[in-house]
């Protein structure tokens, strides 16, 4: 790894005895001063500017002859906490032109803000300092860059030498000497190095902000402070379907060699976390293979296929079966961890899933389905009934759910006949059937309609039905006849009754006769 303990500092440069530095502010000042003197050197620059701070970025190291504090009543406290605001970590003066030494006003302006000050001898020229400051950033740059080379060689021959995910995540974590560790895109740990094991608070916030991340669907790297811990969050696969996380703790930030390194991984991660996704779809095909067994009837043979399989049973108990017609990257990693925890058990073939659950687990399952706003049929809860039963229910009752639509078996049955036949191909015929109504006058045919509908309900009574009309029972056992005529239906036979009786509940919405019957009377 390389050594990241020896950057470019002002105390590094006070040890080269060529430029025969000699400190006057310094550690004696304080942990403050200590600090700058250790801190990493950016650039050194020379200025006489009263506020060169306006041209001066953080990190930099600043000499001067003191011409400007030549002014008499020069305000030294506000010069040296210009230069400390402005990130400066040090300064030097340059004695034997303008001050044959550094003035008391500026040492004590220095020690009351805690900022390193050096003296500069006369014989020895700023441009050295700069130079021998440029020739150690340099060196530092290139061995950077050479160790960068050689961390990416370690992490490719971890990866030659084994397909453990954990080999490559222990060669990461060594050359950044950091935790890392590596998550699906379900939040599932993968495996890691180096890393604690996180409190509960710190894994929950990491938890939603990887899976904001993984929602957005875009590369993208993110900085996450969790219950006082720092991480560094970067995703991992080519949108729009994100393979997982990688996840760096205990380092502040990344240069552009380390993001570099981080990339190699990147790479190497993305391709086996793209593999193990699909090994799972694969496991998905093949669940749904146990179930459709099951929906055939075979339970015992289903169940001793998935105990073979992955040691694990089809619910029993009160459960229930959900079917979907749609699914996203999101929603079958919900499902994958629900499966993990032995709270359901699920397949997926061509986009249509099944889902079999205990009853206690429903709701979050729906949870799921609503976030994502996928449709779902879902079939009865039951302790008896065969599963094939409930499968059943469920794929019927989602086949014409609308889309986005969460609609359970339940409550179309209970919604009755005329519900459950509206929507089927039933209204074509129903339409056909009701065609010789419909081509008489509005008034009329609706008339015609209201009353074989009210004389069926009350089962072929024409006084009970006259009485509901509010007319007389001749007048209902002519519309009948009238209508049974244009029908060409013998009114009289249980056959053409039902087919009447069906067609109107499909074909008419009841509230609709009555207000057409009412401006046939108006």
């Amino acid at each position: 790894m390389y050594n990241l303990s020896m950057p470019v500092t002002i105390r590094r440069l006070l040890g080269i005895s060529e430029l025969a530095l000699r400190p006057v502010v310094g550690d004696e000042t304080g942990a403050e001063t200590v600090e700058l003197l250790d801190a990493p050197l950016e650039w050194v620059y020379s200025s006489n500017l009263v506020d060169p701070m306006r041209f001066l970025p953080a990190g930099q190291m600043l000499l001067t002859d003191g011409a400007q504090f030549g002014v008499e009543g020069f305000d030294y406290d506000q010069y040296v906490a210009r230069l400390r605001d402005g990130g400066l970590v040090g300064m030097g003066l340059g004695t034997g032109l303008t001050w044959a030494e550094p003035p008391e006003g500026l040492v004590d302006a220095c020690r009351r803000r805690g900022l390193p000050l050096v003296e500069v001898p006369y014989h020895v020229p700023f441009l050295a300092v700069i130079r021998k400051a440029d020739d150690l950033l340099d060196n530092e740059h290139q061995q950077h860059i050479q160790w960068g080379l050689d961390a990416q060689r370690a992490i490719s021959r971890a990866a030659m030498r084994s397909n453990r995910l954990g080999d490559l995540l222990q060669e990461l974590a060594k050359q950044l000497n950091c935790g890392v560790a590596i998550f699906d895109s379900s939040g599932q740990l993968m495996g890691s190095a180096r890393q604690r094991p996180l409190p509960h608070s710190q894994l929950q916030e990491l938890t939603d902000a990887m899976e904001r991340l993984t929602r957005s669907g875009t590369r993208s790297a993110a900085r996450i402070s969790a219950d006082g811990a720092e991480f560094i969050v970067q995703t991992i696969g080519a949108p729009p379907k994100l393979s997982g996380m990688l996840v760096l703790s205990g380092v502040s930030r990344l240069d552009g060699v380390q993001l570099d390194v981080v990339e190699s991984v990147l790479a190497l991660t993305g391709i086996t976390l793209e593999f193990n996704r699909t090994i799972n779809r694969q496991q998905h095909v093949l669940r749904d293979g146990v179930i459709e067994i099951a929906a055939s009837g075979s339970i015992a043979l289903a169940n001793r296929l998935a105990e073979r399989l992955w040691n694990e049973a089809l619910p029993a108990g009160e459960r229930t079966v959900i079917a979907l017609n749609d699914t996203t990257t999101a929603l079958v990693d919900a499902l994958d961890r629900m499966q993990r925890d032995c709270m359901i058990f699920w397949g997926l073939r061509d986009g249509r899933a099944t889902i079999v659950s205990p009853a206690e687990n429903l709701d979050a399952v729906l949870d799921i389905c609503l976030r994502e706003h996928v449709g779902a049929g879902i079939s009865q809860l039951s302790t008896n009934l065969p599963l094939s039963r409930l499968i059943q229910q469920a794929r019927r009752v989602v086949a014409d759910a609308d889309p986005g639509a969460v609609v359970r078996y339940d409550d179309l049955s209970d919604a009755g006949w005329p519900t459950l036949l509206r929507g089927s191909m039933l209204e074509v015929v129903a339409a056909q059937l009701l065609a010789p109504l419909d081509q008489r006058h509005a008034s009329e045919g609706a008339e015609l309609r209201r009353t074989l509908r009210v004389w069926l309900e009350e089962n072929g009574q024409a006084e009970a039905a006259a009485a509901r009309l509010d007319v007389h029972r001749h007048t209902v056992r002519n519309r009948v006849a009238r209508a049974a005529s244009l029908l060409d239906l013998d009114l009289d036979t249980f056959e053409a009754r039902t087919k009447v009786w069906l067609a109107l509940s499909a074909a008419d919405d009841p509230n609709d006769l009555s207000a057409a019957a009412g401006e046939a009377q108006r």
